[in-house]
């Protein structure tokens, strides 16, 4: 009785130097059965590539917006005098600012109280914890990002072994393919 069996850490089954099973088909010979695993090994790989850059790509916007927000909470507590302070009142595109960086916390889940109750000041004490959390979630999300990018590189590596184990096997059946065509002459 012949036993089935992976071959070289491939998803390829068979009898060395016989037949092979490909995706439920039979007779393939070792070359080609090894190619179609290194060609689905890489389709996969790509399409892991494709959706982990999409996330890098959405980080990279949070992380920017973030930063933005972060900017302008950090230029209205350098006008805000001190805690005890009631607030400020601002000229209008500063405060038009800082409510743009409470939308963006928002948008995000992050919860800031940034302008007062009467929609045009601002105290010290709101502002120093406004960049605390937006310093915390820029931190958190760059961390993130770094994760993300070594994950990354890790992958793009991946793509690259089995793009050159791909090119090795058609080299590899080509030159059997030579070899045979060359014999039958002789």
């Amino acid at each position: 009785m012949i036993e089935m069996r992976k071959i070289d850490g491939a998803d390829v089954y068979g009898v060395e130097q016989f037949s092979y099973a490909v995706d439920g088909v039979e007779n393939h010979d070792y070359a080609a059965a090894l190619a179609a695993a290194a060609f689905k090994q890489t389709a996969a790989v790509e399409a892991e590539l494709d959706t982990l850059n999409i996330v890098v790509r959405a980080r990279q916007t949070k992380l920017s917006d973030l930063n933005d927000a972060l900017t302008t909470v950090v230029t209205a507590l350098a006008t805000v005098k001190s805690d005890g302070d009631q607030g400020a009142n601002e000229k209008s595109s500063e405060m038009d600012a800082l409510r743009d960086a409470r939308d963006i916390a928002r948008l995000y889940g992050i919860t800031i109280h940034l302008v007062g109750d009467n929609d045009n000041q601002i105290t010290y004490g709101d502002a120093q914890a406004a960049m605390a959390e937006l310093k915390h979630s820029t931190d958190l999300e760059s961390n993130s990002m770094q994760q993300d990018v070594v994950t990354l590189q890790n992958l793009i590596s991946k793509r690259d072994s089995t793009y050159k184990t791909v090119i090795s096997l058609v080299k590899r059946s080509l030159n059997a393919n030579t070899t045979a065509i060359k014999g039958m002459g002789q």
